[in-house]
């Protein structure tokens, strides 16, 4: 009886081992689990968080310097969205205290001064918080009761851009949310949402306006990521703008401000890269890498392969000596005749004109119908080649001398003046073609 006993107690003991066991493995799994639904879960925590930070905040209002050097007509912006709130109060709540304040007196003739923020509370409350900052050394303060703070320079990024971004949108899909996520980057809100359709091809032709060198450039930066989305040419798709938090990686300054674009085909995130917007938007890839880290190409060895060389008109410049080429070039500025004007210079500068003074609300500037030179008339006086400047190899500089008839008197009178002209061979396939024309060498 007290064996059968003894083998009654060690087997409830192995059971009870093997169940503690099992159960330890349970445990486990219910926590990698709700880890992984934490992480599923993660917007739906900070919009939680969100309303907990600024349950007491029914507004902030936002009065900008109207002499500040802004994009836009200066008016009073009123905030009323969750999101916006919070993300503004979390940047000022993790500012550091101003501990060299000589900083303010270094700030420099284009500090933005005289803003503030009017925070609104539930019980009718209002509370002022002054701040200043500075685009040129990004640097800048806060003030609020007499006491000054340092946020991070993201902080005035962020408040600078309210004045452009009129409309913006916190209601983003968790795709987009996730995948920026992903590499480390915070997405504020979306600027704005396209249509557009993708060229049916990617080999440009001379004179065309540059929209297949914008697709094919930022096509690389999304295969960095895995997303090529050369399948989808020649259909419509839904493209996405969004204003990122982070500013753009070190290797782009003075570019700061980063766009995160996507590209989606039936709900399907088919592409995505960073935008750098106005004047220069080509940046780089989500994880952060240019067009020759991904290529091992410079700008010149990888357009080459996007070039239409059995186009007629190419192959008749390609021919041309550089002398031709600027005479070419200005017999067309003569003539208003803007594809040759187009033709006649390297993809590179023709690219400038999809981002030059653009509404950074668009991907590009489209009206390239409307892209006025200025000129009534240019006629084309003297070519002088100028030699000892040390550019390049491969680049050539020459002195014009030109009779303008301006539209407008901008930046000078009509008459006769000189242009320096610089070109290159892009490729040595395309031949010679002009890569600027400026007022001085």
């Amino acid at each position: 009886m007290i064996g059968l006993y003894r083998r009654y107690v060690i087997l409830l003991l192995i059971t009870t081992i093997i169940l503690f066991l099992i159960g330890c493995g349970a445990v486990q799994n219910s926590q990698i689990s709700l880890q992984h639904e934490t992480q599923k879960d993660k917007v739906g925590d900070e919009e939680h968080e969100t309303t907990d930070r600024t349950k007491d905040i029914t507004k902030i209002e936002l009065i900008l310097d109207t002499n500040g050097p802004y994009w836009n007509e200066v008016k009073p912006i009123s905030i009323t969205d969750n999101k916006m709130i919070h993300d503004i109060m979390s940047m000022i709540e993790e500012s550091k205290p101003l501990a060299d304040e000589s900083k303010i007196s270094k700030m420099s003739g284009m500090a933005r001064k005289n803003n503030k923020l009017i925070v609104t509370g539930t019980d009718g409350s209002k509370k002022e918080i002054t701040f200043a900052y500075d685009t040129l050394y990004e640097i800048g303060y806060i003030e609020e009761d007499g006491r000054k703070v340092e946020p991070d320079y993201n902080f005035f990024r962020y408040i600078a851009d309210l004045n452009e971004y009129t409309n913006p949108d916190t209601n983003i899909e968790q795709q987009a949310l996730q995948l920026f996520d992903k590499y480390n980057w915070t997405v504020d809100y979306r600027i704005n949402t396209l249509k557009e359709k993708l060229p049916d091809n990617l080999k440009h032709k001379a004179g065309e306006y540059p929209v297949k060198i914008y697709w094919a450039y930022n096509n690389e930066l999304s295969k960095q990521i895995g997303l090529d989305f050369t399948d989808y040419l020649g259909k419509e798709v839904v493209v996405e703008i969004y204003r990122l938090r982070e500013s753009l990686p070190e290797f782009m300054k003075p570019r700061r401000d980063a766009r995160g674009i996507v590209i989606k085909y039936n709900d399907e995130i088919i592409g995505a890269y960073i935008d750098a917007g106005r004047h220069d938007s080509f940046a780089c890839s989500l994880d952060r890498k240019s067009l020759k880290d991904i290529t091992g190409k410079e700008w010149d060895g990888w357009i080459e392969d996007y070039i239409d060389y059995e186009d007629e008109l190419e192959i008749k410049l390609s021919k041309m000596e550089p002398e031709d080429i600027i005479r070419e070039y200005f017999k067309a500025l003569d003539k208003h005749d803007i594809k040759m004007v187009w033709a006649c210079m390297t993809r590179k500068n023709l690219s400038q004109h999809l981002s030059t003074n653009m509404d950074n609300q668009y991907l590009f500037n489209k009206d390239e119908d409307k892209i006025d030179y200025n000129i009534n008339s240019a006629k084309l006086l003297e070519i002088k080649e100028l030699k000892g400047f040390n550019n390049e190899p491969g680049v050539l500089e020459y002195q014009v001398k030109v009779d303008f008839d301006f539209k407008k008197l901008i930046t000078a009178d009509d008459g006769v003046w000189p242009r320096f002209v610089i070109l290159k061979k892009e490729s040595e396939k395309s031949g010679w073609r002009i890569d600027g024309v400026g007022t001085g060498p």
